[in-house]
């Protein structure tokens, strides 16, 4: 199993909780994906890697509305990647997808 599988498997376990039980690893777990995606050299995923960013920012700014909507974008982008992914990970990447544009939606409920 790879290393970028067994970080899918943490994040995906992480969220499971709920944004709240995820909240104390985020910073950690965000900034290792950051490094992951930067270093595989896809413009898609330096796109996600961006958008992380963006998320790890609002997060430090307890901006809840800019925190939604960065969820929303990740979990689109996080879903159209599980489209070229191999089969291994494609299933486990549509889960966090949805994952994520759910917990935007509940944010901004």
């Amino acid at each position: 199993m790879s290393s970028s599988t067994n970080q899918l498997d943490a994040t995906l376990q992480a969220l499971d909780g709920g944004l709240t039980a995820a909240a104390p690893a985020a910073a950690g777990n965000i900034q290792s994906w950051i490094s992951t995606l930067n270093g595989a050299g896809s413009p898609a995923l330096s796109a996600i890697a961006s958008e992380l960013e963006n998320l790890q920012t609002a997060i430090g700014s307890g901006d809840s509305n800019q925190i939604g909507q960065s969820l929303k974008t990740l979990g689109e982008h996080t879903t159209k990647a599980a489209q070229s992914a191999t089969p291994d990970t494609s299933a486990k990447l549509q889960q966090l997808g949805q994952t994520l544009s759910s917990a935007a939606t509940s944010l901004n409920a």
